[in-house]
């Protein structure tokens, strides 16, 4: 296997080298008998503090004789990376710390055969007499090869293209340190640390404990939010009873639902973001006090805070990232969840009397309506959370017996994370870990975003525990 060189370039002290790879679709080698393509793009940026002596050919990709590498694996699922075109933020971190760092698209986003209606159309040809079930069937079978163990399997082949047997770090953002574990738990040989921010999986936990936590979290920062802005309360049944009563389109076509309009709710897991959704409230409410509907900006701004139009795995993967071999399926769990007595604040009803609760990183059958490009995957979505055959992600034993001095693991986990339960990670390092690995910087100073909001203080805390002797 080689590489082919995308596009390289200089910006001021960084180089950016973009890499495309061809891989295999499937790693367990079921391509054949459903007419699926053998194999697919993977595209990977390296930067690189620029180096007179290494980089003289932007063309061709060097390393120092002794090659340091960090790989960055984007949190989501369904989101690409971005490259970097300046040096700050935990780019800057880590090539301070004579690190080039190895941002790859993850298979099914940003170069990596993206995936969406017009792409997966031409992978997944639809038959002459095919049946709509039977096609979504299909594209349901398709999309099982872009989970977190065939991102592992992209990730271990490219190491050995990029640097041959040298390993190379591992930082993981939340779904990424996901993927950070599934890679300790296949090849921990490969790598010379794991540094995971907001994102050690719920390993044991099934996918309604997952989600149990999930509403109990997004249940406190609604009590937040409606603490900080108790005006909101009569504001926000104010526009879910107009939403219930009109059909109510965005731009693109979409439905503003109120359920949809619940959604908006996932930014609180960030920081700023009760702040944010109160700015949109306020103006929504503004408008249909004075026209008696909301305006084309504000209709705007509701449809694009949301990643699920153009990141439709976010949408088909986030239930099925906590599916972990076989006989684990979700069943739809955040929609069956939001049904019991305890989360009755998440269904409107226009007779309520208490606060109506936004959702958070939570899908639900409505969104394949409300969403105008999650509508043409409605089938394929209930397929998938339907599906009992899922491949292992985890293999506990073999993370039991990785040692701190064989490969170092490093987390920082937030104590107020809505996405990324605080409990549920303790858990993992008591039954998993133990006293043997995983060290954590536990605080409360960061939502989710942490390693956005101060790449120094969060990365900086994870390199002292990896350099720390501790008794």
């Amino acid at each position: 296997m080689s590489y082919t060189v995308v596009d390289s370039y200089r910006v001021k002290d960084l180089v950016n080298t973009q890499i495309e790879f061809r891989l295999p679709l499937s790693y367990a080698g079921v391509t054949t008998g459903f007419g699926f393509p053998q194999d697919i793009s993977v595209v990977g940026t390296l930067t690189q503090a620029y180096d007179a002596g290494l980089h003289s050919d932007l063309g061709t990709i060097k390393f120092p004789e002794t090659p340091k590498v960090a790989t960055y694996l984007q949190g989501g699922p369904g989101f690409p990376c971005v490259q970097p075109l300046t040096n700050s933020g935990f780019t800057k971190e880590l090539l301070a710390r004579g690190y080039a760092v190895f941002y790859m698209d993850q298979r099914g986003t940003g170069f990596s055969t993206p995936l969406e209606v017009g792409t997966i159309g031409q992978l997944v040809r639809r038959g002459t007499d095919e049946s709509p079930e039977a096609y979504s069937e299909r594209v349901a079978e398709f999309l099982t090869n872009f989970r977190a163990d065939s991102i592992v399997e992209d990730m271990e082949r490219i190491r050995k293209i990029l640097l041959g047997s040298a390993k190379w770090t591992l930082l993981g953002q939340s779904f990424g340190g996901f993927c950070s574990f599934t890679y300790l738990s296949r090849y921990p040989e490969s790598l010379e640390a794991v540094l995971v921010t907001g994102g050690v999986p719920p390993i044991h936990h099934t996918v309604d404990q997952v989600y149990q936590a999930t509403y109990q979290r997004t249940s406190e920062r609604n009590s937040h939010y409606y603490s900080k802005y108790p005006q909101d309360v009569s504001k926000v049944h104010q526009i879910a009873t107009y939403l219930a009563q009109n059909d109510v389109k965005l731009p693109n076509g979409g439905t503003l639902s109120v359920e949809r309009f619940q959604q908006l709710g996932l930014s609180f897991g960030g920081s700023g973001g009760t702040d944010n959704l109160h700015q949109i409230v306020t103006k929504f409410h503004h408008e249909l006090t004075h026209f008696r509907a909301p305006t084309y900006q504000t209709l705007f701004r509701i449809e694009t805070q949301m990643s699920f139009d153009t990141n439709i795995l976010y949408a088909l993967f986030q239930e099925c990232i906590y599916c972990d071999g076989n006989y684990s399926p979700s069943f739809w769990s955040a929609d069956r969840l939001r049904k019991l007595p305890q989360n009755q604040n998440f269904v409107f009803s226009p007779e309520m009397e208490e606060p109506l609760y936004f959702t958070g990183e939570m899908v639900y059958k409505s969104m394949f309506d409300d969403y105008t490009e999650l509508r043409p995957f409605k089938l394929v979505a209930d397929s998938l959370h339907t599906r009992k055959k899922w491949t292992q992600l985890y293999d506990v034993d073999r993370l039991k017996q990785i040692k701190w001095k064989q490969v170092p693991i490093v987390a920082a986990t937030y104590f107020y994370d809505q996405y990324v339960d605080f409990d549920t990670t303790m858990n993992v390092k008591r039954t998993i870990f133990g006293f043997e690995n995983l060290r954590q910087y536990i605080t409360s100073e960061f939502f989710h975003d942490g390693i956005r909001a101060d790449a120094a203080k969060v990365l900086g805390s994870l390199f002292d525990l990896l350099d720390a002797e501790i008794d």
